[in-house]
């Protein structure tokens, strides 16, 4: 990702802020795994985005949209995922709304909703791709864009491209504060550790630390430090 200046209203921070923050504490039980994390925090953030973005939208076309995205939200969750022909027909539709409503909210849901199985069934390469479409149908301002970085850099971390997705927190952690900060920090703390460089590793923790947050706690941060 580019380091490029991400312009973020103070409620736009606040709800992203939130939307990651519940997503983390779900799955707190499970922090030292870290695809586990990410897969569920795609899910939680699809549903709480999804639902803030159509509120913005009211025309006709879009209705339509989200009255076919709702439908297929609903078989989304009764889904098996250990079907994949199943898996793939549902994949289907939902390509099938994503491009068929171009340009609307309920594409982009229908595209995010496809990231999240496709990351949830190891398939990160096309949910990386999904990602980038799914940013079409959405402003590159605020919330979606913080949630589209978010997502993107959890795939390529998935994807072994540790330099690209290391690059991407660092530029996050520049740009937003609080909460959201403090966990870009421990994402670049660790991923900094991963390339071998352990002191720049030990300031980067030490930064996660001073940032006012509850995830990852402070016990978590200190931990991953002091094995460096």
């Amino acid at each position: 990702m580019g380091a490029k200046k991400i312009k973020v209203r103070k409620k736009d921070m606040q709800k992203a802020d939130e939307i990651l923050s519940l997503s983390q504490r779900v799955l707190e039980w499970g922090r030292r795994h870290t695809t586990l994390i990410l897969g569920a925090v795609g899910g939680l953030v699809v549903v709480v985005l999804v639902s803030w973005a159509v509120e913005v939208h009211s025309d006709m076309k879009e209705r339509r949209a989200q009255r076919e995205l709702a439908a297929l939200w609903r078989d989304t969750e009764a889904l098996d995922p250990k079907d994949e022909a199943a898996l793939n027909e549902h994949l289907s539709r939902l390509q099938s709304v994503a491009e068929k409503h171009d340009g609307t909210a309920a594409a982009g849901g229908a595209a995010l909703t496809m990231t999240r199985l496709l990351f949830e069934n190891g398939r990160y390469g096309e949910a990386l791709q999904w990602y980038d479409r799914a940013g079409k149908n959405f402003s590159k301002e605020g919330t979606v864009d913080i949630i589209m970085s978010y997502g993107r850099m959890m795939c390529l971390e998935s994807l072994g491209r540790v330099d690209e997705a290391l690059s991407g927190w660092a530029a996050l952690a520049d740009t937003v504060e609080g909460g959201l900060k403090r966990e870009a920090l421990w994402h670049q703390a660790r991923l900094t550790a991963i390339k071998g460089d352990r002191e720049k590793a030990r300031q980067i923790y030490d930064a996660a630390l001073a940032v006012k947050g509850f995830y990852p706690d402070d016990a978590l941060l200190r931990a991953e430090k002091s094995r460096l």
